[in-house]
């Protein structure tokens, strides 16, 4: 990846190795906090807001997406 010209480093890693740090941590957080909503609407057999399994599918998207920021902060910080 030493290889990326200076005006598509903008273009590949966005704002930043911070802000993408940042979002991570955000994303990672409502993904557990998702997974937690799952398992209380579970255990309490009712839905809340949404069915049970859908807060399931909310918290794997949100981790998913956390990974690709995580990713995509630890290249920029790498290329620097």
């Amino acid at each position: 990846m030493a290889d990326i010209p200076a005006n598509m480093k903008s273009m590949i890693f966005g704002k930043g190795a911070r802000w993408h740090a940042r979002t991570m941590m955000i994303l990672e957080c409502l993904g557990i906090v998702f997974l937690i909503v799952g398992i209380v609407a579970d255990a309490i057999n009712k839905t809340l807001g949404l069915e049970t399994t859908h807060w399931f599918l909310m918290a794997i998207a949100f981790w998913v997406w956390a990974l690709a920021a995580w990713l995509c902060a630890y290249f920029a910080a790498k290329e620097g």
